[in-house]
């Protein structure tokens, strides 16, 4: 019981003590780790937004080790996005009581990216309106940046994607410095 309680409490504290030692640096690697791979499979999503099923318009980046832990963003047209960041809401399913609450801090981090921080009722969401051609590689650095301050995901986890119309990178990548 005492093993699991610790457990616990560094679970919620890893988030904020990576924030606070963070001076950019392990942003930067996770962006130069994963940006390319989350950049294709956007562009692949948004070259076939208009042809296959609106179901399908979505990319969800999780961590291999927790996949409870994610953000997803869905093109609703090619000129607006919904990205969800998990909340533990959905843990569970809805017949069982909810077990999972994202840390204050982690809540916090993922205001200042402007999701709501409401979790009542779902994930934490937020809304994007964007040009026709959007900046998919801001729609990138915006995934990971999530992962980074709201799961404190950094360049050496191993991150998984969910997209029906881009489950593997179909371009060489050159690594961003």
């Amino acid at each position: 019981m005492i093993a699991r309680t610790l457990f616990a409490a560094l679970m919620l504290i890893t988030p904020l003590v990576a924030q606070a030692d963070d001076d950019g640096t392990t942003l930067r690697a996770l962006i130069a780790q994963y940006r390319c791979p989350v950049l294709d499979r956007l562009e692949q999503i948004y070259r076939a937004t208009g042809s296959a099923d609106p179901q399908n318009w979505f990319l969800i980046l999780y961590f291999a080790a927790n996949p409870n832990d994610y953000v997803q963003c869905v093109f609703d047209t090619k000129t607006r996005m919904l990205c969800e960041a998990a909340s533990g809401y959905y843990d569970q399913l809805a017949t069982e009581p909810r077990t999972r609450w994202l840390s204050t801090s982690a809540v916090a981090a993922l205001g200042r990216l402007g999701f709501s921080t409401d979790d009542t009722a779902g994930n934490f969401r937020i809304w994007f309106d964007f040009a026709d051609p959007p900046d998919l590689g801001a729609i990138a650095e915006f995934m990971l940046k999530t992962l980074h301050d709201g799961f404190a995901a950094r360049a050496d986890d191993v991150l998984k994607f969910d997209a029906p119309l881009a489950p593997h990178a179909i371009r060489a990548c050159t690594p961003v410095s």
